[in-house]
C-alpha cells in the first residue's frame, strides 16, 4: 500500500454530530481527521441527522464525499434505576441493526477498512469486526476503576453506584469474554488514554498506541491575555451537573480561599440534576456571591467565555479524557485537575497542575493551595498559559489525521510489519 492510497472507509460511531460535545465531538472529530485523507462512510444514530445534514449542506467544503447512513435510535429519559441494564439491551440491540446495514454496504461497496469510533466504551466494540475487514478498535477507553478513597466526596446514595460500576468493569475487564474476542480480532487497538494502554496490554495482550479520544479546538496562534492589576482571578469550570464530575470539591477549595484577601470569581458552564445541590453548597459556604451559572451554552459560546478566564479547574472523578479540559487548553488556561486516566496524559507541570487523587481533604486542600498560587504569581499563570495553548495543538483533528492515515498504511504494509512500531507519532498525544 503507497502513502499516497486513499481506502474507502467504514466508520460506526454511534455518537456523530459536529455541534454536540463529549462523544458527538469524538466521533465528528475522528471522521473529520479520516476523510482528511480517505474516502469515508459513517453509519450513525439518527437523532443527530438533522443537524448534521444541515452543516454538511452549509459547510460542504468541511468533508466532501463523506456519506452517512442512519440507524434509529429511540430517545428516552435514563432517569429511572437500573437504566444502564435498559441502555446495555438497546445498545446492543443498535450495535446488530448497525452490523446488518454495513453487511450490505459493504456487498455494494467493498471497504478496505473498518473503524469503531463510538462508544468509546471498552464493553461494546459492536459487531462490524464480524464482515472479515481490517478492523481497527478505538479509541478504547471505560478501562479505569472510581477511586474508592474520594469515595466520600460524593452523596452517600451514589457511593452504591461507584462500587457496582468498579465490580462491573472488574468482571468485563477480567471474565468477559466479548471484549478480549474483539481485541484479538482486530488489527488494531487504539488506546484513549495511557492508562486504557496499559490495561490492554496486561489483560489482552495487545499493545495499542494512544490517541486521545478528544480533540482540541483549532484557534487563532494568539497569545493569551494577561491578567490586570486588580483584576478579579477568574476561575472556569465546566460540564454535566453530576456527580462524577464533583463541582462540589472546587466549592470546597474556593471556601477556603474565601478567607484569604484574593479576589476571585468562579464561572460555572453546564447544567445537570445537581445544579440547585450545588447552588445551594455554594451559598452554603457563603461564596454564592463570587459563583455565576451560566448554564449549558453553544460550545463556541461556551469556548469564547473559557477564553475570558485566568484558569480551568477539572476535579471529575470518573472520566477519560473530557473534551473540555482540551478547550480550556486551546483557550491558553492553566488546567488544574487530578492525576489520573487521561488528564495525567493531556496535562503536566508546564501547562497545569495536577493533584494526587487521594483523600477528600487533601485533594480539597491542593485545589486550594494550586488556585491561591496561580492567583498570586501571575508570571507562573502567564507561563502556563502559554505552554497550554502550544499542547493543544497536539491535539487537534489534524493532529489525528496524521496518526489515523499511519495506521491505516500499517496495516497494509504488509504481514510483517508490526503495525504498532511503523507508525510515526504526529504529536505528543500518540506514544508507544
Amino acid at each position: 500500500m503507497s502513502s499516497d492510497t486513499r481506502l474507502k472507509v467504514l466508520v460506526s460511531a454511534f455518537n456523530f454530530s459536529p455541534l454536540k460535545g463529549s462523544e458527538f465531538a469524538i466521533g465528528w472529530d475522528y471522521v473529520r481527521a479520516i476523510a482528511e485523507n480517505h474516502q469515508v462512510w459513517v453509519i450513525a444514530r439518527d437523532l443527530e441527522r438533522q443537524e448534521t445534514e444541515g452543516f454538511l449542506r452549509q459547510h460542504p467544503q468541511v468533508m466532501p464525499g463523506l456519506v452517512v447512513h442512519y440507524v434509529p435510535w429511540t430517545k428516552m429519559s435514563w432517569d429511572f434505576p437500573l437504566w444502564e441494564v435498559v441502555h446495555s439491551y438497546l445498545w446492543r440491540k443498535w450495535q446488530r441493526q448497525a452490523y446488518k446495514l454495513a453487511r450490505d454496504l459493504d456487498a455494494k461497496i467493498d471497504f478496505d477498512l473498518i473503524h469503531h469510533v463510538t462508544g468509546t466504551g471498552f464493553r461494546e466494540p459492536g459487531y462490524l469486526w464480524k464482515l472479515g475487514k481490517p478492523f481497527v478498535w478505538g479509541p478504547v477507553g471505560g478501562m479505569q476503576y472510581f477511586p474508592l478513597r474520594l469515595l466520600n466526596a460524593v452523596p452517600l446514595v451514589s457511593r452504591p453506584f461507584f462500587i457496582a460500576k468498579n465490580c462491573a468493569n472488574f468482571w468485563s475487564m477480567h471474565v468477559s469474554r466479548r471484549p478480549r474476542k474483539v481485541a484479538s480480532r482486530a488489527r488494531i487497538v487504539i488506546a484513549g488514554t495511557g492508562e486504557a494502554a496499559n490495561r490492554i496490554q496486561s489483560l489482552w495482550g495487545r499493545e495499542a498506541p494512544i490517541l486521545c479520544e478528544v480533540s482540541a479546538p483549532e484557534r487563532e496562534s494568539i497569545a493569551p491575555r494577561r491578567r490586570l492589576p486588580g483584576e478579579k482571578f477568574r476561575i472556569i469550570w465546566s460540564g454535566n451537573f453530576e456527580t462524577r464530575k464533583a463541582l462540589n470539591i472546587v466549592l470546597q477549595a474556593l471556601a477556603r480561599l474565601h478567607e484569604t484577601s484574593i479576589d476571585w470569581e468562579l464561572v460555572c458552564l453546564g447544567s445537570g440534576p445537581l445544579e440547585n445541590r450545588w447552588k445551594s453548597l455554594a451559598g452554603h459556604y457563603g461564596i454564592a456571591g463570587r459563583c455565576s451559572f451560566l448554564g449549558r451554552l453553544p460550545r463556541e459560546r461556551a469556548i469564547e467565555i473559557m477564553s475570558t478566564g485566568h484558569c480551568f479547574v477539572q476535579p471529575s472523578l470518573y472520566d477519560a479524557t473530557s473534551s473540555v479540559v482540551l478547550e480550556a487548553l486551546a483557550a491558553g488556561l492553566p488546567v488544574v485537575c487530578l492525576d489520573h486516566f487521561g488528564f495525567r496524559d493531556v496535562v503536566d507541570a508546564s501547562c497545569g497542575v495536577r493533584i494526587k487523587p487521594g483523600g477528600l481533604e487533601q485533594v480539597v486542600r491542593d485545589f486550594a493551595v494550586a488556585l491561591r498560587d496561580l492567583a498570586l504569581d501571575e508570571e507562573q499563570r502567564y507561563r502556563k498559559a502559554l505552554a497550554a495553548g502550544s499542547a493543544s495543538v497536539n491535539y487537534t483533528w489534524r493532529s489525528k489525521a496524521k496518526a489515523l492515515h499511519d495506521i491505516y498504511q500499517s496495516i497494509g504494509a504488509g504481514s510483517n510489519c508490526d503495525p504498532i512500531h511503523s507508525i510515526e507519532c504526529a504529536g505528543s498525544n500518540v506514544r508507544q
